[in-house]
């Protein structure tokens, strides 16, 4: 919670072990706090308007919101930090300048695979593409986890112009996926294939003898096609353009 106020711009006006006292920016508020009408009045009076003041605290005998896994205000932060984190440029934090001090780009995308059928499951995967030579690095966010990175560039450090532009560099990352999808085992798809035709079958043989109606028959006939049709979703949770010193980067391509 404080990580994400502080990054946000909000200020902690008093701490404790167990409370904090946050005051919100106009943004913040405007964002987990739902006074939608409010800050509609305000811009439309042309007004600063008052962001309000939030209190969190570990003890339910305190004053203020009690903070634990159910609290509502804590899904509301967590959703907002999934919609403001979508997209990031981060350049490495360099203490000791090197003598080449650029920084080689990198497209980082952080997403999960689906797989629907009749087992379903979900699986992480995080692909760096080097935006210079268009090199694939896998599992890039637990690679630079233990890195250090600013939202500013280090001194007597430059990024480096991309060479592949990111629409083409998004289109080579989808490749790569899905060759690693097609490269695995598929059984789970023929199993589910198997169930759907079965399903199928029983299901005609229910409609044929009449104990069913045809708009029955064609909801239940859709229902089957969406549980058992074997299918891969790629979902993007997020990504962005990570700026590595040459060192780092070759780290990446060599580890």
């Amino acid at each position: 919670m404080k990580d994400f106020f502080n990054t946000n711009g909000c200020t902690i006006t008093e701490e404790s072990p167990s409370h904090m006292n946050i005051q919100l920016t106009n943004a913040m508020d405007e964002e987990i706090m739902n006074r939608p009408f409010y800050w509609h009045y305000m811009k439309k009076m042309n007004r600063q308007g008052e962001p309000m003041q939030l209190t969190f605290t570990e003890n339910t005998d305190e004053p203020g919101i009690y903070l634990h896994a159910g609290t509502p205000k804590l899904h509301t932060i967590y959703e907002t930090a999934m919609k403001k984190g979508k997209l990031t440029r981060l350049y490495e934090a360099v203490d000791e300048p090197q003598a080449n001090g650029a920084l080689t780009p990198w497209l980082v995308v952080n997403a999960l695979l689906h797989y629907r059928g009749k087992q379903t499951k979900d699986e992480p995967v995080s692909v760096g593409l080097q935006l210079l030579h268009g090199t694939f690095v896998p599992r890039m966010m637990e690679r630079i986890s233990n890195y250090a990175f600013n939202m500013t560039v280090s001194d007597y450090t430059f990024p480096m112009t991309p060479i592949i532009q990111l629409k083409s560099a998004y289109k080579r990352i989808e490749g790569y996926v899905e060759n690693h999808t097609s490269s695995q085992n598929h059984n789970w798809a023929r199993d589910s294939h198997q169930q759907l035709e079965q399903e199928e079958q029983l299901l005609q043989s229910f409609y044929e003898s009449g104990d069913m109606s045809e708009d029955q028959f064609n909801k239940e006939h859709e229902q089957l096609f969406k549980r058992y049709r074997p299918r891969i979703e790629m979902e993007v949770v997020n990504g962005g353009l990570f700026y590595l010193s040459q060192q780092t980067s070759q780290e990446m391509l060599t580890s």
